[in-house]
């Protein structure tokens, strides 16, 4: 009874049908597709599908705004879906680039390591997931949406390397203020004043 409840609020959310929870959750179906299309060697429909998958993230968020339904629940969700679609990545890559695991090992586990173990140290030293919206976690979730696509274009697996940092670089930021006693998810950055921020109600 309890997951008809559940699946019944993501998709009304106390309310009509929320459509930009839906566009939300799209991502994750869409992983189902995209990997099939890998396994029978179909890179290119794949890469296609995949990129419309990415763009979902950035609708979703103009979706709630622009029907004035923004929430710090569906905030949460697409932040939930994003850190799912995330791993879905990694195994997009290693479908795509036989052989990567061995050449770019180290930053693959920064960069799809890093977010898990803060997943960890967030419920650790709040008893909650806390995910932050500074700007280096925008920066940094960009650049993982965009990582396939630029490797494909370029053919520079290096770019792993890079984005690994970045997306390193912002979990550390996030846990530096995290200690710092920092609550407010819409802080601009790690070291915003934490004394006058108040906890956010959400994202958009």
């Amino acid at each position: 009874m309890a997951r008809p409840d559940r699946l019944l609020r993501v998709i009304k959310e106390d309310g009509g049908v929320k459509w930009a929870n839906l566009v939300t959750l799209s991502r994750i179906v869409l992983v189902i597709p995209i990997t099939a299309l890998l396994l029978q060697g179909l890179q290119t429909p794949a890469l296609g599908l995949y990129v419309l998958a990415a763009l979902t993230d950035a609708f979703d968020g103009w979706l709630a705004r622009s029907s004035g339904r923004a929430s710090r629940y569906g905030a949460q969700l697409d932040a939930t879906v994003d850190n799912l679609f995330s791993l879905a990545i990694l195994m997009f890559l290693l479908l795509t680039y036989p052989g990567l695991a061995a050449r770019q090992g180290l930053a693959l586990a920064v960069l799809f390591g890093a977010p898990l173990l803060y997943l960890v140290v967030s419920w650790a030293l709040r008893r909650r997931l806390m995910m932050f919206h500074f700007w280096s976690a925008k920066v940094g979730g960009f650049l993982l949406f965009c990582l396939w696509p630029m490797i494909a274009f370029t053919g520079a697996e290096g770019l792993i390397a890079l984005v690994a940092a970045v997306v390193g670089f912002s979990r550390i930021e996030q846990i530096v203020f995290l200690i710092r006693g920092g609550e407010d998810l819409n802080a601009p950055h790690g070291w915003a004043d934490v004394a006058a921020s108040a906890p956010a109600a959400g994202a958009p």
